[in-house]
């Protein structure tokens, strides 16, 4: 009898909440994982296609191996839904139609923890910033919707005066003129 006990044991975990079902065994088999992955600029809006786009890489942290690569192309997303609108916990703000984001489809055999690393505005070398998180996939548990989501810091600055062929004078004056946009 205490034998039948253990195995039931093995063969179910009990918990607080109820009976779950544990498998005594696992499949080798890949399961395809979709993971969306949205770069954006720091309480603004998603860093797109006009600034270049970003750069994503997707890679195991056990083995180093890069999972997935490319990069976010696409819209900044809505305005008014993104810089002006409160939002609710839950609420999705970036994935609407439209707005850029990388996908990657990943296969896995199991639970696997990865680093996302990006890099943005890829049009404006002289301004990039770089970013990254980490966190487990679970093959077959998409993220979908807004996805991971990479906040980056820093502007694009452009210098529009004076030109960089111009030579200056000590103790000249000069007016300064510069383009600054969010990433």
């Amino acid at each position: 009898m205490i034998k039948f006990i253990i195995f039931l044991l093995g063969f179910f975990m009990v918990t607080e909440d109820g009976v779950i079902f544990v498998p005594l065994s696992f499949s080798a088999e890949r399961i395809t994982t979709k993971v969306v992955v949205r770069v954006t600029s720091k309480d603004a809006k998603v860093i797109g296609s006009g600034v270049g786009g970003a750069f994503v890489r997707i890679k195991n942290m056990e083995t180093g191996e890069v999972l997935a690569q490319g990069k976010q192309l696409g819209g900044t997303g809505e305005t008014d839904r993104l810089m002006i609108q409160p939002h609710r916990r839950g609420e999705t703000l970036y994935g609407v139609a439209g707005t850029a984001f990388f996908q990657a489809e990943i296969p896995l055999e199991k639970s696997t923890a990865i680093e996302i690393h990006t890099e943005a505005p890829l049009g404006y070398p002289h301004a990039i910033q770089k970013g990254s998180k980490t966190l487990t996939l679970i093959p077959g548990k998409h993220i979908l919707g807004d996805g991971v989501i990479i906040e980056l810091n820093g502007l694009i600055v452009n210098a529009i005066s004076p030109s960089s062929k111009k030579s200056l004078k000590r103790g000249e004056e000069i007016d300064v003129r510069v383009e600054v946009k969010m990433l």
